[in-house]
């Protein structure tokens, strides 16, 4: 049985009426590459832009509880002898943000939580195309900060890290986020 992460981000948003004052965000996103989830084994590696949206829940005026989703887009790796590949990838992340007023209109965040990233597709080898089917699990941290527009929207600008198989890699993300 697979387990979708956006499940979750279901059951708490239908089970937010038991909640006193509920304080939610939603937001859209875009960052930087994530080629440090390949095995460096030569070659040009070419990705698209990922881009996605997340949603919290302000427990307190400090802490939330964040779900993300993110398309990786296609990254295909060519310019190799005898291989290369061809993905399509998402990124789905699951944890605690905080934040934390620094400036009238700006707040420092961060957050920690699980991530897991899902791609398939294929891979060019010496004896034909082959199909991949791959994910994997871990932990993320992320830094940043957020400059409030006015008391709904605000710009939000981070850098994530993630523990990845083929090595540490992290990324800059950049959007907007609008609070309810």
């Amino acid at each position: 049985m697979r387990f979708h992460p956006s499940l979750l981000l279901l059951a708490a948003l239908a089970t937010t009426p038991a909640w006193a004052e509920p304080s939610f965000y939603l937001g859209l996103r875009a960052g930087t590459d994530l080629d440090g989830r390949f095995d460096d084994v030569g070659g040009n590696i070419d990705s698209d832009t990922p881009w996605g949206g997340y949603a919290g829940w302000r427990v307190n005026d400090t802490f939330a509880i964040e779900f993300a989703a993110a398309t990786l887009g296609e990254s295909s790796r060519r310019n190799l002898a005898d291989a290369g590949f061809e993905v399509d990838g998402s990124l789905y992340q699951l944890g605690l943000a905080a934040s934390l007023p620094v400036a009238e209109r700006f707040d420092l965040t961060g957050g920690i939580g699980a991530y897991r990233i899902e791609e398939d597709g294929e891979a060019l080898t010496i004896a034909g195309p082959r199909d991949i089917d791959y994910s994997e699990s871990g932990v993320y941290v992320d830094v940043g900060g957020r400059f409030r527009l006015n008391e709904q929207w605000s710009l939000r600008a981070s850098y994530t890290w993630l523990d990845l198989d083929a090595g540490s890699d992290g990324n800059f993300w950049g959007g907007v986020q609008l609070d309810f």
